[in-house]
Formats: structure tokens, sequence, C-alpha cells
């Protein structure tokens, strides 16, 4: 879906809200991820001027936790709990501050904090991912075909569990608060899984013989790599599309529906060309022992095999793609 910014926060007196919006701006501007463009969307919003964009440097992303840069003379972090905790940073936070953190997590936001070295955390803010509206529909079609889906998310527990029962997706094929590292391992373990190793997750109950990753940022580039097939969403991370065997034009999960089914109507129409042919094949072989066959019968049959395997293989053709319900 849509970020949006539903709560911002300044904490303490050290910055404004106006200072705090523009450092977000400025951080955020140069990053891919989605989130990045909902808080520099945010800080537009509210007339935040971008002119000390020349002044960032060092600009580097904390894969799963934020990013980070230099601005004037400040080092600048945006990101998660998880990167303030290694920081150090996280344990100086007031204990109100906190719950209402919390408070914004349970109720499905995702949130992070803004922080300036040798001062600490100076915002806390929250965002919040509206569910896309075909979203639902095609999560039931792939669980309607027997297709188990698993979310994988770097979001808090919270968010994830949120939107997964709004989506209808069991608590216990949810996984939140995950690195780039814990989506390649959970890949790797269910790739494990299918040839008999070891593993330390259960997978709704069922092995499958595909495993299908799909995501669109640079934490989910790794297990779009091993999985045995990547489905990148053509508005995510260029990175994410670089590592993926598929990429979908735009984020239209509707053309996700359509590109399984429609590779499982592939599959099914070459196995009819081959019984097809081998069929006639078998024919023609048994008329030649019983001499039966002239050669105009080969050549015709043959020619026509041909043409009957070709026209079965348009019917996959359609006139109906526009709500790529196949």
């Amino acid at each position: 879906g849509k970020f949006r910014l539903i709560n911002l926060e300044v904490i303490g007196n050290t910055k404004t809200r106006k200072e705090i919006l523009e450092l977000l701006a400025l951080i955020e501007e140069p990053s891919s991820h989605p989130l990045s463009a909902t808080l520099v969307d945010a800080a537009k919003n509210e007339g935040i001027d971008m002119s000390r964009a020349d002044q960032v440097k060092n600009h580097s992303i904390l894969k799963g936790e934020g990013v980070t840069a230099q601005i004037g003379d400040d080092n600048v972090y945006v990101g998660n709990k998880r990167l303030f905790q290694r920081l150090g940073m996280y344990r100086n936070l007031d204990e109100k501050d906190k719950n209402e953190v919390e408070k914004w997590n349970l109720a499905g936001g995702t949130t992070g904090f803004l922080a300036v070295e040798d001062v600490g955390i100076v915002c806390m803010f929250s965002v919040s991912d509206a569910v896309r509206q075909e979203a639902y529909e095609v999560i039931s079609s792939l669980q309607h075909d027997n297709i188990d889906v698993i979310m994988l998310t770097g979001d808090g527990d919270g968010a994830a569990k949120l939107v997964a029962r709004e989506l209808k997706i069991p608590d216990e094929c949810v996984y939140s608060q995950l690195l780039p590292e814990d989506k390649l391992h959970f890949i790797g373990s269910m790739l494990g899984v299918r040839v008999g190793k070891e593993n330390n997750f259960t997978f709704c109950g069922s092995e499958k013989e595909v495993v299908l990753m799909c995501g669109d940022g640079v934490n989910d580039a790794p297990a779009l790599a091993v999985a045995d097939i990547g489905m990148a969403m053509g508005d995510g991370a260029a990175l994410a599309m670089e590592m993926s065997d598929v990429t979908l034009m735009d984020s239209n999960l509707n053309k996700l529906l359509f590109s399984i089914r429609m590779g499982k109507r592939v599959i099914f129409t070459i196995k009819e060309n081959i019984i097809f042919s081998m069929l006639c094949k078998l024919a023609v072989i048994v008329l030649t022992f019983f001499g039966k066959m002239t050669l105009l019968l080969a050549i015709a049959s043959d020619v026509g095999v041909m043409l009957a395997v070709t026209l079965n293989g348009m019917k996959l053709l359609s006139g109906e793609r526009s709500n790529f319900d196949w």
C-alpha cells in the first residue's frame, strides 16, 4: 500500500518541529524506500525548505535498521527501535515516550526515531501502511488455490499482525522484525524443508514444491535471489528488481496472481502438446508397421501436429487482460 505519516512528536527542546522535519527530509530524500518518500512528502507539505540538500554527506543505508548521514556538522540517524538499541540511545528515552511508541505499534503503525549524535533521540514518529485494495482478493485467491501465504516483514509485530488479520493470514504465518539476513535464512530453511534438511521454522503445516518470494525493497533482495522464483514489484528498489527472476511492471498485486495462474496454464499446455505429439507419432509408427502409411500421409501428419500444437498454444492469448483474473 501507500504509507502516510500519522504521528510525529518532538522529544526534548533541542530541535523544533520544523528543524526535525528538515532533517528527516534531507536524510530520507536520497533513499529509495517507500517510507522515505512518505517522510519527505510530509515535510514538503509543511513547507520545509530543501535548500540544504547539498550539505548531506556520507549517506548510508543501514540494512534492516534505517539510514545515517552527516548534515552540516551533525551526524544524524533515522531508523527503527533496533538501530537505537544498538547505538545505546533507546535506553535513555523516557518511559512515557516508550509507552507511547508501543501504543502506536499496537495500533498498527510502523514506528521510527530520529537522533543526532551527542544529543540523542529528538523525535519519534509513526507511519501507517494502507493495504492495497486488491490485496485481500489476491491473498484469498492464492489460499483458495492451495498456496500457503507467509508474510515476512521488517515492520513491528503490531503493524504486521494488523495487516495480516485484515488479509486473513494466520498469525503463525506472520514473521515480523526481520533483518535482510533473517529473510534470507527463512527462505533457505524453506528450501531445506523441501529436500529433507532440518530447520527451525513451521510453515503452516505443509511443504511446497516451489518457493516464490515477492518483494520490493533492498532488504528483500537476498531472499529474492535464493528463492526458486524471485518476483520484484515494478515500483520497488532497483536492487530488488536486479536480483529477481521476474519483475512486474508495477505494484498491482493482481499481476502476481495473473503470473502464477498463467505459469500453470503454460505448463499444462506444454504437457498437452507433448502428449498429443507423442500419440500422433505413435499412431504413425503403428500404421507404418502395418504398411498403411504413405509418404504423403507422413508429411500431412507432421504438418498437422505442428499446426495443432501451435493453435493449442494460442489459447493462452486473451483479449481480457485488464483485470488479470485468469
